[in-house]
């Protein structure tokens, strides 16, 4: 599914925009932003296909934001919306490949026929003739976020890393195979002088002659070091105290350091065993020397404990009881039954409260003592009564889901139905109710087959048509206590949704009514 973003600093203009798009291609994900800054800001967090920006904005203009898309998004095609015909608005677009420069006072049809010529070309930019060019442009923008997902597959899942070229394409300079040395920091007080250390770290380590690669995890870093003899300098320890020293005290930074090399098959339970040791309450500058491999536990890892959270938080009983299963035969039963149905205990507290077993119970016996108490021969019969109790409990608490979503769709709506005079924008609800945007745009719409705006707008319209038929308003001053911005932009919308215009409407209600009158 491709997705816009719509940036203007007129919340309507960006509604009506998104009614628009969202009427011909209801399959699309479209945004809306209402500065250029927050675009900026948005851009260098998440990814999109196309984005339609206004010129003429406050603090930075369209053009502005089309510069920085142009070097933080390469494969991004852009529609430039202008209310002036300036040449040099149009030079400045066309200096650039897959920008479109659109007059905002062209008929609707003009730039929706620029958002499927974008979309085109965004279908040609996926396609497999696309030249290599493009598909690194693209690796690029995209090789952050993929060079953390294979090393998080390798470091939580266990999962072997993909072949040479694909790591290298993403930035991975560790290689498969060879024994690895760990070094794992506390928490990073503050947390927004992460990315700094770990630039710092990465080319001290260089400078040794080390490949290293960083792997984020939660308000820390994971350093995996390797060289070509499979022995590391002496001097690594040294030169994380200098570092430590050269940070100041004004940042909480701690490591934990493997005491040597570990062995590439032993490298998650070694990075899970590392975390823990890291997450625990470090002296700041300090370097806490270990051995990964001494206090690896047979039966549950930290890997197991995410991977528990994961499958618990997505309803996937059939994922979670297979790595249950596993663990206990690890550990052997009953004591891996003991360490997993506590850590599994405390997952489902934190997921869905303190009280969320209670009332539950298999063949009579209580939830408590499925997990804990009840005297099960094997580890097969006490995981046959575990998933029926998670499938009691997961479906339970699907329905609780259902009805807090239920809850949400019906405040926001209320709420419209209170304010959809005012200037209501999705970004206003989502902020009054404490959501994420993009959160509540895909709750919404998933359970009420149409967008936040679409829905202010049937509304406004819904609204101003029982004013138009029980009042002799003027359209103007209806346009105004329906919310719309000005009587031009309501007649348009109006026109779009009814297909005619209000003076028509007002005519064929009250023709109908006085039809309804001489019958009876």
């Amino acid at each position: 599914m491709a997705r816009i973003l719509l940036v203007d600093d007129e919340p309507l203009a960006t509604e009506t925009l998104q009614t628009l798009i969202l009427n011909e291609m209801p399959d699309l994900e479209v945004l809306c932003l209402n500065s250029s800054v927050q675009a900026m800001e948005w851009l260098d967090r998440n990814v999109c296909d196309m984005v339609i920006t206004d010129v003429s904005m406050p603090k930075v203009s369209g053009l502005e934001l089309l510069d920085h898309i142009r070097h933080q998004r390469s494969m991004c095609y852009v529609i430039v919306l202008t209310a002036y015909d300036s040449f040099d608005y149009a030079y400045h677009a066309s200096r650039y490949e897959d920008v479109r420069f659109v007059l905002k006072i062209e008929p609707p049809e003009v730039i929706m026929e620029a958002v499927r010529t974008g979309l085109e070309r965004i279908r040609r930019y996926y396609s497999a003739a696309q030249d290599s060019l493009r598909l690194r442009k693209y690796m690029e923008d995209t090789q952050p976020l993929l060079r953390q997902t294979l090393l998080e597959k390798l470091l939580v899942y266990g999962e072997e890393l993909p072949g040479r070229e694909i790591c290298e394409s993403c930035g991975i300079r560790v290689l498969s195979g060879q024994a690895t040395l760990l070094a794992v920091t506390g928490t990073i007080v503050p947390e927004e002088r992460r990315q700094e250390i770990c630039f710092l770290v990465l080319s001290m380590l260089g400078d040794l002659g080390i490949r290293a690669d960083a792997w984020y995890v939660e308000a820390g870093l994971v350093f995996l070091m390797q060289c070509g003899d499979g022995k590391i300098p002496a001097g690594v320890q040294g030169q994380l105290d200098r570092l430590i020293e050269g940070i100041g005290p004004e940042v909480s930074l701690s490591f934990v350091l493997a005491e040597h090399p570990v062995p590439w098959e032993k490298l998650r339970d070694a990075a899970a065993e590392m975390v823990t040791w890291a997450r625990r309450s470090l002296e700041s500058g300090r370097i806490l020397l270990k051995d990964p491999l001494t206090g690896v536990r047979k039966g549950v890892t930290m890997a197991d404990i995410l991977r528990w959270r994961s499958c618990v938080e997505a309803g996937n009983p059939e994922a979670l009881m297979a790595s249950l299963g596993a663990c206990v035969r690890r550990e052997g039963y009953p004591q891996g039954r003991q360490a997993c149905a506590l850590l599994l205990q405390m997952q489902l507290r934190e997921r869905f409260g303190d009280d969320c077993l209670e009332g539950i119970s298999v063949e009579g016996v209580s939830a408590e003592s499925v997990l804990m108490h009840a005297p099960y021969p094997s580890a097969d019969a006490w995981l046959s009564a575990l998933r029926t109790l998670l499938d009691a409990l997961l479906s339970g608490s699907q329905v609780r889901r259902m009805s807090e979503t239920e809850e949400t769709l019906n405040r926001v709506n209320r709420y419209i139905q209170e304010h959809f005079a005012e200037p209501v924008s999705l970004t206003q609800i989502a902020g009054h109710f404490s959501y994420n945007s993009s959160y509540l745009s895909r709750l919404y719409k998933q359970n009420m087959h149409e967008g936040i705006s679409e829905h202010i707008v049937r509304t406004r319209i819904e609204a101003a048509c029982r004013l138009l038929k029980d009042t002799t308003l003027s359209v103007n001053l209806i346009a105004d206590r329906c919310g719309f911005q000005t009587p031009k932009y309501f007649i348009t919308v109006f026109r779009r949704m009814t297909g005619m215009t209000p003076k028509a409407w007002r005519e064929q209600s009250e023709k109908g009514v006085s039809d309804t009158n001489s019958t009876e």
